[in-house]
């Protein structure tokens, strides 16, 4: 009986981790596309002008940008390579001028920088409510025991989890933070 138990425990484990991959590689498409535009920033966001079109620029955690010697000026010309995500681009590659930066692998598999996301959330604020999982355009974040976790390493610090994006305001409690 124990060993028809610890079977299904496994192979319910092993249905839920693939659900989780499928959903994650629904939210990012894999596939890379080029844009060319002007940088911009609104209240400290990121964003690709392209014609008509604003793009959020999902990058990496500020320290990692450091790290890669990598700052823009409102106005920059910049062409991005990258994978359409909830209306943003989760960047693999920027180009401005001559300079060029690889952030991640084009298929989103490996980042090209150590420094880790200080987006964090404190549990004893966490109500589990679930909001922020759909609303991470990378997703960074998970629900463990009831309460959202944030994977430090998949993290961008786009901060939408804390301040919203469109329709959704933030996390409700402020559990999340930096």
């Amino acid at each position: 009986m124990k060993k028809l138990s610890m079977s299904l425990i496994l192979i319910l484990t092993v249905v839920v981790f693939l659900a989780a991959v499928s959903a994650y590689k629904d939210n990012v498409k894999s596939e890379t596309s080029t844009y060319i535009g002007t940088y911009k920033l609104d209240k400290g966001k990121p964003y690709l002008l392209e014609g008509k079109n604003q793009y959020l620029l999902l990058l990496a955690p500020p320290e990692a940008l450091d790290s890669l010697g990598i700052h823009f000026a409102e106005g920059d010309e910049l062409t991005i390579r990258g994978a359409i995500t909830q209306g943003a681009i989760l960047v693999t590659n920027i180009q401005r001028g001559e300079e060029s930066f690889t952030l991640r692998a084009d298929d989103l598999s490996i980042n090209n920088y150590d420094e880790c996301s200080s987006v964090k959330v404190t549990p004893a604020k966490c109500i589990g409510c679930r909001l922020c999982v759909p609303n991470c355009p990378v997703g960074a974040i998970s629900m463990v025991k009831g309460k959202a976790v944030i994977d430090s390493v998949k993290c961008v610090s786009c901060n939408i989890c804390i301040d919203g994006n469109g329709k959704f305001r933030g996390c409700p409690v402020r559990a999340i933070s930096k």
